[in-house]
């Protein structure tokens, strides 16, 4: 009878279908490129909004503790599915929806190693009512290493300016150490969970004889790339960010999948879902476009020269 059921739902065009309701929860505007690129991804497939889809879209504005009570508004309504901007957003969910007889699907729109954070135990076969994108942020890292050295091959001394709060920290500072082996570099830790701290941590930085600094992907460090990149500016640091946006804020440059190229991808599983397939069928996905990304205002800035073979093969040059 499911089978059945499924033959017919793939069958009827998304335009003849009832309205779907998708309810996102997001806990800042820095996300807002998600939601962005989830609505055309969805329209791209058939979906149009106020036609055959309706979103409710309930914003946190960075008031961490207040998203519990937000998230609950967002259940009432009762949606097809819930989709979380990110992690924090995805753990929230989490925890509401775990309880109810008959969970609302749960897809995230890109959140660093789901594992890691607890979202899921086996990414082939996700349990319980939850999907989504691994956006690889916290693999990369090492990566992120690699490219800093190659674009500026001199510097042998780099940072790496993270968050102890975040549970995968341990196992970033290990995989990250084994590059630096490789790569002949020795390397700072430095972490942040304030805004005055960001400003020791280059403060001391600069006692350190610090050359270069690679960004952990977490959440405080997000919402602060503006007073990061005033800060290496100062002390003429190149800084590798996550974002591709990062790169347009200011870093030197940075290696990862954009907030709008995740929502995008998200779409597709958002639509099997609401076609009938459930989230433990669906398996966590990985991103389908990384960018590479340089800023060469930034560059001049610091008065640095980049290695002319590794920028020829950046995929965005500022």
């Amino acid at each position: 009878m499911e089978s059945s059921l499924w033959a017919f739902l793939v069958s009827v065009p998304a335009e003849k279908q009832s309205v779907a309701k998708i309810g996102i929860l997001l806990v800042n505007d820095n996300r807002l490129a998600k939601i962005e690129g989830l609505k055309e991804g969805l329209e791209r497939l058939g979906y149009n909004e106020g036609h055959n889809i309706t979103y409710q879209v309930l914003n946190g504005q960075n008031q961490i503790s207040e998203l519990s009570t937000i998230a609950k508004r967002l259940i009432t309504d009762r949606p097809d599915v819930l989709v979380a901007a990110g992690g924090i957003e995805a753990q929230t969910l989490k925890e509401l929806t775990a309880t109810m007889e008959n969970p609302i699907p749960v897809v995230f729109m890109g959140t660093l190693s789901p594992m890691s954070i607890g979202l899921v135990s086996d990414p082939f076969h996700p349990e319980g009512s939850l999907t989504g994108l691994n956006n690889y942020h916290l693999e990369l890292t090492p990566k992120r290493l690699e490219l800093l050295h190659r674009l500026l091959p001199e510097i042998r001394h780099v940072a790496v300016l993270g968050d102890t709060r975040v549970p995968y920290f341990q196992q970033t500072q290990f995989n990250i150490q084994e590059t630096a082996k490789e790569l002949s570099l020795t390397l700072g830790m430095y972490t942040v969970s304030t805004h005055d701290e960001v400003a020791k941590a280059f403060h001391q930085m600069s006692k350190d004889k610090i050359e270069g600094v690679i960004l952990m992907p977490v959440f405080f460090l997000e919402t602060s790339t503006k007073q990061v990149v005033e800060l290496a500016i100062q002390n003429k640091l190149p800084v590798f960010g996550v974002y591709p946006s990062d790169t347009e804020e200011g870093c030197l440059a940075s290696y990862g999948t954009s907030y709008k190229a995740q929502g995008a991808q998200t779409a597709q599983l958002v639509h099997k879902i609401i076609r009938g397939q459930r989230p433990k069928d669906l398996p966590i996905e990985t991103p389908e476009e990384l960018v590479f990304s340089v800023n060469l205002r930034t560059a001049q800035q610091l008065g640095v020269h980049l290695t002319p073979n590794v920028l020829s093969f950046a995929d965005q040059v500022i």
